[in-house]
């Protein structure tokens, strides 16, 4: 992976302990509910997902010839709008469905967003694969 890449990533990470320590800490010393502060961390989380999701269909690969890349992008573009929408879809229930009811929900929603994307990915690899080996046999 290239620093450029990663580098942001890593500075990404950093916040995101750095508001989950100071939310927690806020939440004890009674400045925040303890619930307000798993709530600011969930939502944080969700907009990151939808912030590198959003960024996977504009990720540039080698070139492997057009059937390949055109199976590749569109792999891509289905896992960004997916993970995007779950992204956002935790953020809202984060911040504004009773607990019990984000918890639950936004764990199905990313869970399902996952599998839509990896059963895609797997789906366009196949292709690609039954592509290669019947040009090989012709």
């Amino acid at each position: 992976m290239k620093f450029k890449i990663l580098f942001p990533a890593l500075m990404l990470a950093g916040l995101l302990l750095a508001l989950a320590a100071g939310l927690r800490m806020a939440g004890a010393n009674g400045v925040i509910d303890t619930d307000m502060a798993r709530r600011g961390v969930q939502v944080a989380i969700g907009l990151i997902l939808a912030g590198f999701a959003n960024r996977m269909p504009k990720q540039i690969r080698r070139w492997r010839g057009v059937a390949a890349d055109a199976r590749e992008q569109r792999a891509l573009r289905v896992g960004g709008w997916s993970l995007t929408l779950a992204g956002l879809a935790q953020a809202g229930l984060w911040a504004f469905a009773p607990l019990a009811v984000a918890d639950t929900v936004a764990m199905i929603v990313v869970a399902t967003a996952t599998l839509i994307t990896l059963g895609y990915a797997l789906w366009a690899m196949v292709l690609c694969r039954a592509a290669d080996t019947g040009s090989a046999h012709s």
